[in-house]
């Protein structure tokens, strides 16, 4: 999943919604259905990392890591479920078997992002979505217990409580996510493609270095006739100052990055180191430019150390 589809202004409102999400799950965690809210918790905490990605530049956790957590939380539920199978437990293993199967697919890379799943995923929480807006059906026991004298054939009374408010929280920033990936996420440019951009770039700013030495050396006049010889043989070391130049291309070209439209420091990060945990020292190189924020064409980015090669 790309951070950069989410949107900053309602990436905050959901953090507010997930926050408090995860704080109704921290506080069932002594009860019996600890694993339930844990698991929860797991989820509400993925998410909010997610949008604070977006919103606050949050990146001290590498995605590489949160693919993984959510990947082992996958197969933790499973083993739970398989093992605790025929018990009578009020778990509804198959819905977070999906949660931590989508969490996993937000963290995986953009390659394995494809858009009719996540167009799934998108019906899938929008149906848990209402599901508990609606409000869960109380069970026998508390049916039982309760002092209304119903019939017996009348509909379960309906409870919405902290619970099934932050389940809805959950479930709206889950769809919230697959309505923006689904049919958005930019296609990774061919390997061969990559690099003749990158040569572009790099060959850019050294092109610009030797047109003024070339229009320099074009506009000089030519020595005449009627020069002494001594003057005419001090002509060609009025040149060589602009054939020197070349020699200092590759520091400065190393140096800089001249960014393309659309691009972040993010992505440039990604692009010229191959991880994102340069993005802080880059971020501390270009004082003013947010992580997440979109550069303008042609805009000079500082690097902190050269690219890797």
């Amino acid at each position: 999943m790309n951070p950069d589809l989410l949107s900053a202004n309602l990436s905050l409102a959901f953090m507010a919604i997930i926050a408090a999400a995860l704080l109704a799950h921290l506080t069932q965690l002594a009860t019996r259905r600890r694993l339930l809210h844990g698991v929860y918790a797991a989820t509400a905490a993925g998410l909010l990392y997610l949008f604070g990605e977006k919103a606050l530049g949050w990146s001290f956790v590498p995605r590489d890591v949160l693919l993984a957590v959510y990947a082992a939380l996958f197969v933790a539920v499973a083993g739970a479920a398989l093992l605790r199978r025929g018990k009578g437990e009020d778990i509804p293993w198959i819905g977070l078997l999906i949660e931590q199967g989508a969490m996993a697919y937000i963290f995986a890379p953009g390659a394995y992002w494809k858009p009719p799943l996540a167009a799934l995923l998108l019906l899938y929480f929008l149906l848990e979505l209402f599901s508990w807006l609606k409000g869960r059906e109380e069970t026998r026991a508390t049916a039982a217990a309760s002092t209304d004298n119903r019939p017996p054939l009348y509909p379960p009374k309906r409870v919405r409580g902290a619970r099934e408010m932050a389940l809805a929280g959950a479930a709206a920033a889950l769809a919230y996510v697959f309505a923006m990936g689904t049919g958005k996420v930019p296609a990774p440019p061919a390997p061969e493609e990559q690099a003749n951009v990158e040569q572009q770039t790099a060959e850019s700013p050294a092109s610009d270095q030797t047109a003024p030495a070339e229009n320099q050396t074009a506009e000089a006049p030519a020595p005449s006739e009627e020069l002494k010889p001594a003057e005419t043989a001090q002509a060609p070391e009025a040149t060589t100052p602009p054939d020197a130049a070349p020699a200092e291309k590759p520091a400065a070209s190393e140096d800089t990055y001249t960014a393309k439209a659309g691009e972040t420091l993010k992505t440039i990060a990604r692009k010229l180191y191959g991880k994102a945990d340069k993005l802080r020292a880059l971020t501390a190189a270009n004082p003013g430019v947010k992580p997440g924020a979109k550069l303008k064409a042609g805009q000079v980015i500082k690097l902190p150390e050269p690219p890797a090669k």
